[in-house]
């Protein structure tokens, strides 16, 4: 089965900016716009194959028909595992947390939600939150959200283009003002907020907050400050691999390509790519497509290889099978 680009969904939350359209081309009436979800096969959005055999057939149905091109390891039964996005955050998020997966299932029917970033830009002084400076209690962390003073004990990270932060379920956290990111999650849309500075919604309210559910889940210590399973690039002809994350929800490694890349495929996950910088084609004997900047890819799990000519930065995505 061969790979297909996706068309990816749009999300307008009040925090979102600009930058997707103008950065990554993306053509959405939305505004502003928060989120593109760049490979989903979830309730709450679902993505479109954009060519070959199956192109207008939503990524949901095509993954019914075809378990098998999730792959036969840890990726198989239970639908697409992963979700990934491009984020424009022009204002700060909430500060939230979000459920690991028994939590989630128990209270929510659905999966928990892990998660990392990748840096893709930033503005000067741009930070977010991760995790805590310390240990807190319980009642230390519900009086500090009653009053106002939660992000006084968080971790605050300034951030840079290329740096990875690693989000456990369980963690506190909120990206901040002027942040664009690429974020690799499982597939939930499941979030608690915990502080969100008075904000209202379109509706004119407050928006929601989700206490006894965060405090419930939320880690009231430190994060984890090496994303787990990180590896140093390794040189190879025409294009330099360097593994950013793994972990048991999803694999990741950002591919530089200069030239030519040969990356090679198993039966037992799919691969996902997403186009960061630069262009490049993906070549399968006479038979190919283009792939430009901010386009994401799809390669039903197989035994081969994926051949890419061109330059460009890419996000390469599948879910382990075995040994971390």
């Amino acid at each position: 089965m061969k790979p297909f680009s996706l068309v990816p969904v749009f999300k307008d939350y009040l925090w979102g900016g600009t930058k997707l359209k103008t950065r990554f081309n993306k053509r959405t009436e939305a505004s502003p716009l928060a989120e593109s979800w760049e490979l989903a096969a979830h309730p709450d959005g679902d993505c479109r194959i954009a060519n070959g055999s199956f192109a207008g057939t939503p990524l949901s149905e095509f993954l019914r028909k075809f378990p098998e091109s999730l792959g036969s390891g840890r990726a198989s039964g239970g639908g697409l595992p992963v979700l990934i996005k491009l984020i424009d955050a022009r204002e700060p998020l909430s500060v939230q947390v979000h459920p690991d997966d028994v939590y989630a299932m128990r209270t929510e029917g659905g999966a928990g939600k892990t998660e990392m970033w990748y840096v893709l830009d930033r503005e000067p002084g741009a930070f977010l939150y991760c995790g805590f400076e310390r240990d807190v209690s319980r009642e230390e962390l519900t009086r500090r959200i009653a009053d106002g003073t939660v992000t006084e004990v968080l971790h605050k990270a300034p951030v840079e283009p290329g740096d990875v932060f690693f989000m456990e379920a369980g963690t506190v956290h909120a990206i901040g003002a002027g942040i664009l990111i690429a974020e690799i999650q499982q597939s939930s849309n499941t979030t608690y907020r915990v502080f969100d500075y008075g904000r209202r919604g379109p509706d004119g309210k407050e928006r929601p907050l989700h206490i006894e559910k965060a405090l419930d889940v939320a880690r009231r210590g430190p994060a984890c400050s090496v994303p787990p399973g990180s590896r140093p690039p390794v040189i190879l002809p025409g294009s330099t691999l360097r593994r950013l994350a793994r972990c048991a929800h999803f694999s990741v490694e950002l591919l530089e390509l200069s030239e030519h890349c040969e990356y090679r495929t198993d039966e037992t996950s799919f691969l996902s790519l997403l186009c960061l910088e630069g262009s490049a084609r993906l070549v399968e004997g006479e038979w190919g497509f283009d792939i430009a900047k901010g386009d994401s890819v799809f390669v039903p799990a197989r035994k081969g290889s994926v051949f890419l000519e061109g330059r460009g930065t890419f996000l390469l995505t599948t879910v382990p099978d075995g040994e971390l």
